[in-house]
Formats: structure tokens, sequence, C-alpha cells
């Protein structure tokens, strides 16, 4: 099962919903599972899921601490939360006027 979600990241158009799915299969059976946390995280990442993504990707630092890739998503991750707060508040500003 864990293969599966390696190949699914392999495709050039790659199915996030099926990457997320294999992924919280394996995590139900080995949820120590260092590779299916990571790749979940990415999954949740692409679905538009920040806080899910945050969640599995700071699990998977947690296990490896200096796995630049985990942390580079960390990060992504975090901008893209950000940005969506500030997009929140200027409409919220909008909408008081």
């Amino acid at each position: 099962m864990a293969v599966a979600c390696a190949c699914l990241l392999q495709s050039e158009l790659v199915n996030y919903e099926r990457v997320k799915e294999y992924c919280l299969k394996v995590l139900e059976k080995q949820n120590s599972n260092f590779k299916a946390t990571y790749r979940a995280g990415i999954a949740f990442y692409h679905l538009g899921d920040y806080g899910n993504a945050l969640l599995y990707l700071k699990e998977a630092r947690s296990r490896e601490p200096t796995d630049t890739n985990v942390l580079r998503y960390i990060q992504l991750t975090e901008m893209k939360v950000q940005r969506s707060c500030q997009r929140e508040r200027k409409g919220f500003k909008e909408v008081i006027g």
C-alpha cells in the first residue's frame, strides 16, 4: 500500500485525492509510517486543506526533524494559511465598510 502512495506521486497528473486515501489507509495500519505521514501532508496541501496538511507535516517533522522536504512543505503551507487569513480579513473589512 505504501508503494502505491509513492507511485501515485510519480505520475504526471497526480490524483492527490487518491494519494490521500492510500496514505490514510497505510496510517490506519502503521501509524508511525513516516513516508505515509509526509505524503498525506503533501496531498492535503495540494487539495487546499492546509489545516490537515500542517497536522501531518508537523507529525512528519517530529519523526524526521531535518528532512528538508518536510520543512519546505511546512513553510509553503504556513504561507498559504497566512495569505488565506489576509484575504479573509480584507474581505471582512470590505463587508463592514
